[in-house]
């Protein structure tokens, strides 16, 4: 599965979903959010990203390992839904790092991968602790087998590291336990991903899949995928709350322009 999905330079694309019920910032628009973000992903597959993957990303404050249930069933129903027509690679994320949900939620519906924020190192960050979970998902996983690849973050976004470890030494602990690809966003400073950063991963760990998750934009993906293997793009890809077309398709145009 994962030579299958890393067969060429792969753009994917955030199908973020709008604050969802049992948050703070809920708005009782249950029908605007399942609305959207079916809309959001049609857009994204009609302007030809490689992959797709639903997250809970206007969730604030924030949760750390779970979300509420009626956020969970919400999510459940719009992921099986978006599956159901979606004919690229479907994964999930359940921010910060809800990994028994996210694995539930991906046995259900036969998710392609899900994204992890914390896997083998320990995280802090506004809404608390989160410990790395390798060790318990693997049980879970061998309870509950799928061809679910594991999408790894080290150094993941707005948290600090307990103690921190520098991403590289991050990426070969994860590859030591099982990840499927790395994702990486901060560099040892705590700042955005830089090219030079992906180039120095590229060659500590080899030739294993990384995905840079964040900071990616319209004139800067081609350095990054000179060493990356594939990007995520989420408010790249938005004007607003919503999904752009025009950003979307001049985006893809540069990427296919260079990588059929």
């Amino acid at each position: 599965m994962r030579s299958e999905f890393f067969n060429k330079k792969v753009v994917i694309g955030m199908v973020h979903l709008l604050p969802m019920p049992g948050n703070a910032a809920y708005r009782d628009n249950k029908e605007e959010i399942i609305r959207c973000a079916i809309e959001d992903a049609k857009v994204l597959i009609d302007c030809g990203v490689d992959a797709i993957s639903l997250e809970n990303f206007s969730d604030w404050p924030q949760y750390s390992t779970q979300v509420p249930l009626e956020a969970y069933s919400l999510m459940l129903r719009i992921a099986t839904e978006i599956k159901s027509f979606c004919p690229v690679p479907f994964g999930i994320n359940i921010e910060m790092n809800a990994f028994v949900q996210e694995w539930a939620m991906a046995y259900a519906i036969d998710a392609d991968f899900i994204r992890l924020e914390a896997f083998v190192d320990n995280r802090a960050g506004s809404f608390g602790m989160i410990e790395a979970c390798s060790t318990p998902l693997a049980k879970l996983m061998k309870d509950y087998p799928a061809k679910t690849l594991l999408f790894t973050d080290v150094h993941t976004a707005e948290t600090y590291g307990c103690p921190e470890v520098p991403i590289n030494e991050l990426a070969q602990n994860a590859i030591n336990h099982d990840s499927s690809a790395i994702i990486v966003t901060e560099n040892d400073q705590c700042k955005k991903i830089t090219v030079e950063d992906v180039k120095s991963m590229r060659e500590k760990i080899g030739d294993f899949p990384i995905i840079v998750g964040a900071g990616v934009k319209t004139d800067n993906v081609l350095q990054y995928l000179e060493y990356a293997d594939a990007v995520i793009v989420g408010r790249g890809f938005k004007t607003g709350d919503r999904v752009d077309p025009a950003k979307v398709k001049e985006f893809m145009q540069v990427v296919r322009g260079k990588y059929n």
